[in-house]
């Protein structure tokens, strides 16, 4: 479905990126599959939210489908073309490419798209600069990679929402990548600060969406470097670790 010789192509370019392992591919899926799905989404009317006060002052107007407990038959009859979307991003043959693409061997999927999925931010919101979660709560296995695919048609700059890239030590920003239709990021997650800070600035009848999928290996993190999501606050990491249920 995506060219698989891109991997090959982009790999020096994904290792050697600063201030961590990233890459940003345009026209990543066919476009009238990639339409479909949007088309699709945007009729959904099922979503959940984290209300959650520890969450309250980093995460605004932030909705996901499906949430922890949402049975992925009901994904897929819900949402069927977004579902076989998701299902080839998870497929052997999609992630023997990331793995080639990032040097990462033996990666895994994440069946129950833990955190991941549909994501849908509305008008004023935001999602602070933050480091993502690194042990997945059922298997225990260690995350270590992302793949956001946006699906924005006609999006204007104005609107904000770019996915910021950190430097860690110091903190501060580093790079700014707009979310456009069939645009695909794919990056390391370790000591990875990434967030889209700015509040949404779109009209009422625009939001944002993208498509989050994770990616583990079959070990666990040391046990001093395991962490649920450590947010920025003032450009400082805030404190974190809340209870690993109270995110999807």
């Amino acid at each position: 479905m995506i060219d698989s010789s891109l991997a090959s192509k982009l790999k020096t370019n994904y290792k050697g990126s600063y201030p961590f392992p990233y890459i940003v591919i345009d026209n990543f899926l066919p476009e009238h599959l990639l339409r479909a799905c949007k088309e699709e989404v945007m009729k959904h009317d099922v979503w959940y939210s984290d209300n959650v006060d520890f969450t309250k002052e980093f995460q605004q107007n932030k909705l996901y489908y499906p949430q922890h407990d949402t049975k992925m038959e009901d994904f897929k009859s819900n949402l069927p073309i977004t579902s076989f979307v998701m299902d080839y991003l998870n497929s052997k043959e999609f992630i023997k490419f990331l793995e080639e693409l990032t040097g990462h061997p033996k990666l895994f999927r994440d069946p129950v798209l833990m955190g991941g999925g549909i994501h849908r931010i509305k008008k004023g919101g935001k999602l602070s600069v933050h480091i993502d979660y690194n042990e997945h709560p059922h298997s225990g296995k260690k995350r270590i990679l992302n793949l956001l695919v946006y699906l924005n048609e006609n999006w204007v700059k104005e609107w904000e929402g770019n996915l910021e890239l950190w430097t860690i030590n110091p903190p501060k920003k580093f790079i700014e990548i707009e979310p456009i239709f069939n645009r695909a990021v794919v990056f390391n997650i370790e000591n990875a600060p990434h967030g889209h800070p700015v509040p949404l600035n779109t009209p009422e009848d625009v939001d944002r969406y993208s498509l989050a999928l994770y990616y583990f290996i079959d070990e666990a993190p040391k046990k001093e470097e395991k962490h649920t999501v450590i947010f920025y606050r003032d450009n400082e990491i805030g404190a974190g670790a809340p209870p690993k249920d109270l995110f999807k």
